[in-house]
C-alpha cells in the first residue's frame, strides 16, 4: 500500500520536477558563472530544504500569515482608498510612463551589451531581454538585436505603445524557441508588461496621445481588466515558478549570491534566510494569481527587489520590467478605476 502511495506521488509530481530540473536560471545566472552555477547545482541541499517537518513548519506558518492578511484585507482596501487611490486620479497616467521607461531601457541595453551578467564584459555581448540570454552564434541573431533597438525607441517615444506591447509578449513567446525551456522562466515577467501597456496604453509624454494615435483604445476597452488581471496572474506565476524552481529546489544558488554580497545576517542562518525569501516569493506569486492584497504585494515585492540590488550591489536595471508593472498595479489596484466607459486618462482629458 505504501509503495502505490509513493509511486502515486511521483506520479503526480513528475511534470512539476520536470520543469523545475531545467538548467539554473532566473537572477542566479545573472550573478554567478556558469561555472559556480554549475558546482553549486551538484553541491549539497542545506538540511533544512530537506527536512518535512521544517519545510511543514514553515508551510503553516505562511498559511497563518496569509489568514490573518485576508482577515485584514478590508480595512487595507480603506487605508488605499484614502491614500493610494487619490494618486491614480491624478497621476495614473505616470504608471504607463515608467512601464515604458524601464522596458526601454533594458531593450536598448540588451541590444547594445550594455546589461550584461557576472563576469561578461560590458558592450561585448548583445543578450535578448536578460543579461543571461546571450545573442552568440544564435540564428537571426542580428534581427533581435534590431527588435529590441527598435521597441526601446519606439517606448521611448511613447510611439504606437499598444502595438509595442503586442510585440513584447511576441518576444516573450519567442524566447523559448530560441533559447528552449529555460526561457519559461523569464517569459511571464515579460508577457505582463506587454499587457500592461496593451491595457494602459502610453501614459503620460507621449507621441500618442500628442498626436492622438492611440486609436485601439476603444477596441481595447471591452477587454481591459481582463488584461489587467492577465497580467497579474502572470506576474504571480512567475515569481511562484522561481521561487520553487531556483530557490526550493535549488536553495545553495541563492545561499551563494547572498553571501557573495555579505548580506547581513544578525546572526540567522543563512539557510533560514533563504527558506524565508522563499517563502514570501511564492505566497506573493499566490496572492498576485488570486488578486488579494495585490497593492501590499506589489509593494512587498518592490522593496525586496531594492533591498536585494542594494545588498548585492547590482543594477536595479535587471528588474526595470518588474519596477514598472508593479508600479501600475501599486497606483490602480486590483481593477483599473474606469469612469464612464473610459479610461482615467481619457475622461481627465475630456474635462
Amino acid at each position: 500500500m505504501e509503495r502505490h502511495v509513493h509511486m502515486a506521488r511521483f506520479a503526480t509530481a513528475l511534470p512539476i520536477l520536470l520543469l523545475l530540473t531545467q538548467r539554473a536560471s532566473g537572477h542566479e545566472a545573472w550573478l554567478l558563472t556558469p561555472t559556480e552555477i554549475e558546482d553549486l547545482s551538484s553541491a549539497a541541499i542545506p538540511s533544512l530544504f530537506r527536512s518535512q517537518i521544517w519545510l511543514g513548519l514553515a508551510a503553516a506558518i505562511a498559511f497563518a500569515v496569509t489568514l490573518v492578511a485576508l482577515r485584514l484585507e478590508p480595512f487595507i482596501a480603506i487605508a488605499e482608498k484614502r491614500f493610494i487611490a487619490p494618486f491614480w486620479k491624478k497621476y495614473g497616467d505616470i504608471g504607463p510612463l515608467v512601464l515604458r521607461l524601464g522596458l526601454a531601457t533594458m531593450l536598448l541595453l540588451g541590444a547594445s551589451g550594455g546589461l550584461p551578467r557576472h563576469g561578461t564584459s560590458a558592450w561585448s555581448v548583445s543578450t535578448f531581454l536578460v543579461p543571461d540570454m546571450q545573442l552568440v552564434n544564435v540564428t537571426g541573431a542580428d534581427t533581435l538585436i534590431v527588435v529590441q533597438f527598435a521597441l526601446g525607441v519606439l517606448l521611448v517615444a511613447g510611439l504606437f505603445t499598444r502595438a509595442c506591447g503586442i510585440a513584447l509578449v511576441a518576444l516573450s513567446l519567442v524566447g523559448p524557441v530560441i533559447f528552449g525551456p529555460v526561457f519559461w522562466s523569464y517569459s511571464p515577467h515579460f508577457a505582463a508588461p506587454g499587457l500592461i501597456l496593451i491595457a494602459l496604453g502610453a501614459g503620460r509624454f507621449s507621441c500618442d496621445a500628442v498626436f492622438n494615435l492611440d486609436s485601439a483604445d476603444r477596441l481595447v476597452a471591452p477587454y481591459r481588466q481582463i488584461l489587467w488581471r492577465m497580467s497579474h496572474i502572470l506576474i504571480g506565476a512567475g515569481l511562484i515558478y522561481l521561487g520553487l524552481a531556483f530557490k526550493l529546489m535549488q536553495p545553495t544558488l541563492l545561499i551563494a549570491i547572498l553571501e557573495h554580497g555579505d548580506m547581513p545576517t544578525f546572526g540567522v542562518p543563512m539557510p533560514i534566510i533563504a527558506l524565508v525569501m522563499t517563502g514570501v516569493e511564492i505566497l506573493c506569486g499566490a496572492l498576485l494569481i488570486a488578486g488579494r492584497l495585490v497593492r501590499p504585494v506589489a509593494l512587498a515585492i518592490l522593496g525586496a527587489i531594492t533591498f536585494l540590488a542594494i545588498v548585492l550591489g547590482e543594477t536595479p536595471l535587471f528588474h526595470a520590467n518588474l519596477y514598472g508593472a508593479l508600479f501600475c498595479i501599486v497606483l490602480a489596484g486590483r481593477c483599473i478605476p474606469i469612469a464612464h466607459g473610459v479610461t482615467r486618462f481619457q475622461s481627465v482629458r475630456a474635462v
